[in-house]
Parts: C-alpha cells; sequence; structure tokens
C-alpha cells in the first residue's frame, strides 16, 4: 500500500503500465451550466388525463415550488400569482406522461407527452381553464404546446435544484479503466458514477453496470433520513475510507508473468477542503489474485463496495429513498468542452454548417469559455445549455451518448459528443451535466 504522505501517488504497477492496451479516444467538447429559477405553481381542480401517471413524489425542500390560490374563470389566480415567464424558466417534468397539448384545454389535440425528467421551457400564461392552470411551454426539439402545472395535490412540473459547487460533498465515486478513459486533454469531461451530497441527493448512472455508465443517462433520487443514515454507516464510516490511501497491485515473487490486459481502478473521494481523503484501488483481479499478485483485502473490500454502488438504488432497498423512483438528471450547469478547428474539409466528417448561428453566449464560438491546452472549455447555465441542445438539434449536428455504441439524440442527462462546422473549420465537442458539487470543471 502506498499512502499519499511523502511519495508520489502511483495508481498502476510498472508491469501493468507497460502492457496495458492503447486506446484511442475522440476529441470532444463539454456543455456546463448553472441556474435555478424559482417561480409557483397553481393548484387546480384534479381531472383525469393530464398526467398519464400521478406520483405521490413529495419535492425535496430544494426544489419545492410554492403553492397559490386555485385556477378559477375569472383568472384571480393568475393576478395573484408570480409569472414563471418574468425570468423565461426552464422546468422538469415530474410525472409520467405528461401532456402537452395544441391549446389550454383538456379537449385539444395532444402534440406530444413529456416523460419523467424531461425539461422544458415556458414561454407564456398561465391561462385559466378547465380547473388547470396552463403554461406554453417548448421542448428541446422547439415543438411548443401547453401544459397542466399541477393537480391540485402533486407538481406535475418542478424548478431544476441548487446550483452546482454548493452543495457538500459526502462522496463521490467513479470506476476509471484504461480502456475507456473519461478524460479530454487531460481534464476530467465525465460525471463520476455517483456522488451522494450532504442534503441526500444521490446522482448516478442509469442501469449501472461495471464501467458505471449503465444506459448512458443520469439519474438524481433523493435518500430519506434514515437511507442517509444508513448510507453514512455502511459506506462513509468503514475503516478503510478514514484515510487517504492508494492500494497498488503488487507482484507475488518468484511467478511468470501475468496476461497482459488493461486494469480499472475506484477512485473515492469523501469529503471536501483539507478534510477531503481520496482513496483508490487498483480493481481486484478474480483468478489471477494469489496467483500473480499479492491478495489484498483493502483491494477486495472497495472493490465489493464499487459494485454496491454501481447499484446503489437497489443495494440501499426502496424504504431508504424518499421518493418512488429517480428521475432524469437535469443540472443547473453544464461542461461544454471544445476541441480546436481541424483543417479536414468538413463535409468529409458529417460536420454541418453552424456558421452564423445564433449561440445563446457572447463572442464567437471559437473564443468560447478559456484556452485548456489546445481545446477551449466553459461552463453554461441551464438556460443556455438548453438552447446550444435546440440550436444543434435544429440544425442536424449529428451527436451519440458517449456511453452507448447506438446514436441517440444529446439530452441534458446524458454525456455525449459532436461535430459541427464554422467558417473557422470543424469542432468536436464534449457535452456533460455537472454534479451539485461542480464537478467535471475546465480546471
Amino acid at each position: 500500500m502506498q499512502t499519499k504522505a511523502g511519495s508520489a501517488r502511483v495508481r498502476v504497477s510498472t508491469w501493468v503500465r507497460e502492457h496495458q492496451r492503447a486506446v484511442t479516444v475522440s476529441a470532444l467538447a463539454i456543455l456546463g451550466v448553472a441556474a435555478v429559477l424559482g417561480w409557483a405553481i397553481l393548484n387546480g381542480q384534479r381531472l383525469t388525463g393530464e398526467a398519464e401517471s400521478t406520483p405521490t413524489v413529495q419535492p425535496t425542500p430544494s426544489s419545492q415550488l410554492t403553492d397559490a390560490s386555485s385556477p378559477s374563470p375569472t383568472g384571480s389566480a393568475a393576478s395573484s400569482t408570480p409569472n414563471p415567464t418574468a425570468d423565461d424558466p426552464l422546468l422538469q417534468v415530474s410525472v409520467d406522461g405528461l401532456r402537452m397539448r395544441a391549446t389550454a384545454s383538456t379537449g385539444a389535440d395532444i402534440v406530444r407527452s413529456l416523460d419523467r425528467g424531461e425539461v422544458v421551457r415556458v414561454t407564456s400564461g398561465p391561462v385559466n381553464a378547465d380547473g388547470y392552470a396552463w403554461y406554453e411551454v417548448v421542448d428541446l426539439d422547439s415543438r411548443s404546446g401547453w401544459v397542466a402545472m399541477s393537480d391540485g395535490a402533486d407538481p406535475w412540473l418542478e424548478a431544476v435544484p441548487s446550483d452546482p459547487a454548493t452543495s457538500d460533498l459526502l462522496l463521490r465515486y467513479q470506476r476509471d479503466c484504461d480502456v475507456s478513459p473519461r478524460t479530454s486533454g487531460g481534464i476530467p469531461v465525465w460525471p463520476p458514477d455517483l456522488t451522494l451530497t450532504a442534503d441526500g441527493r444521490v446522482v448516478l448512472w442509469s442501469g449501472g453496470g461495471r464501467l458505471g455508465m449503465g444506459d448512458g443517462l443520469l439519474v438524481v433520487r433523493q435518500l430519506s433520513p434514515s437511507g442517509l443514515a444508513q448510507f453514512k454507516r455502511d459506506v462513509l464510516d468503514l475503516p478503510v475510507l478514514q484515510e487517504s490511501a492508494d492500494y497498488d497491485l503488487e507482484r507475488l515473487p518468484n511467478t511468470p508473468d501475468p496476461p497482459g490486459h488493461g486494469v480499472c481502478v475506484n477512485d473515492f473521494t469523501l469529503g471536501a477542503g483539507t478534510g477531503r481523503v481520496n482513496v483508490t484501488a487498483v480493481a481486484w483481479l478474480d483468478g489471477e489474485e494469489g496467483v500473480y499478485w499479492v491478495p489484498s483485502p483493502e483491494r477486495r473490500t472497495l472493490d465489493e463496495l464499487a459494485i454496491h454502488l454501481e447499484e446503489a438504488e437497489a443495494w440501499l432497498g426502496a424504504d431508504a429513498w424518499s421518493e418512488p423512483v429517480a428521475r432524469g438528471y437535469a443540472s443547473s450547469s453544464y461542461l461544454f468542452w471544445l476541441e480546436p478547428p481541424s483543417d479536414t474539409p468538413w463535409e468529409a466528417v458529417d460536420a454541418p454548417s453552424l456558421t452564423g448561428a445564433a449561440w445563446p453566449f457572447d463572442g464567437p464560438i471559437e473564443q468560447f469559455g478559456e484556452p485548456v491546452g489546445q481545446a477551449r472549455c466553459g461552463h453554461l447555465d441551464l438556460g443556455q445549455a438548453f438552447e446550444t441542445l435546440r440550436l444543434m438539434r435544429e440544425r442536424g449536428v449529428p451527436t451519440q451518448t458517449a456511453a452507448t455504441a447506438s446514436p441517440r439524440q444529446l439530452s441534458l442527462d446524458g454525456v455525449g459528443y459532436g461535430t459541427f462546422a464554422t467558417d473557422a473549420g470543424w469542432f468536436s465537442f464534449w457535452l456533460a451535466p455537472r454534479t451539485p458539487d461542480g464537478y467535471p470543471s475546465c480546471r
């Protein structure tokens, strides 16, 4: 074992470094965003049909929206409630199958059904009709329509909670593998596999898995007070996580060369500031332990913990959560990473032109953010991220989630990459939501 006191940090043995597989990763860019917008929800008479299902999710204090008086044909509710379009807010759908209609009426044509976790921008309203308060919204594909805001008991749309870098970190877990690196230009561009903040929010990859990326989408779920206490007892209080250390591979003497392959490292960060603890451990190598490597009980314990954290929802159990299901993670801040323009003709790389595009931030795209090596990096607030994605979808920018093999439109709850062109050349970019403690960052 190597501790952090006095020696250079070594994550992987010299033998492994010499034999690990070389992997080439495309250059990319990422979106960053920070803006939480408060607004009021109107209570209304319960009418069936506007939400296909209405869970009993109670918002956490950080995302609680203010109830106002019930809507009425006279419009008194609208006049007594702050208009959410004043700050042009973005709101997140908190139910499954929220119907977007052509007009503010339960009898109007359905434009589409909004999924839990989707983010929409409010453009006008409220309009009181059929016992509901309605607002006009637009989605990432620029489709617009009207949605009812509440059934009088539970909100169907909520504000995105908390600015990044304002929530105290309790635990950040990430599994880094040399066959799937998570950096670009030496800067982390991936959110961790799991983040727990002091307010009990857990951000993790939907579906989990040994590489921790699941289906390529991030979700967030709130721990109950008893669930947070359980997490502290079963994870944060483990003896192996009380002091910074690196648990590396150690060769058994007088043994043949191990088979060549890549390795993964489990990385645990607890706390912040001067009290921060960081523990890394090369993953347990099953049949090779005791044959080529000295078995390490610490590495085995930490690998077993990593497996539990990648399946945290099931591992902790239903009683540990204050919400019945997780929702898509919409951050208030996104990392936007741009690789420099290439001289390769953009037609050859399927990079649609965004020349003259109205970007939702100041200055030309070539001067976005700050230089980081040969790339540029910056953080976008939620509104800027939303409009950047709308622009890219409208212009047909090809994008793909970085965790899955099949192409899929870039979304606010996933990490993805794509290419586009301007007069300066074609760019590749990474886009990633940041966790509530502000990770990843450009520096």
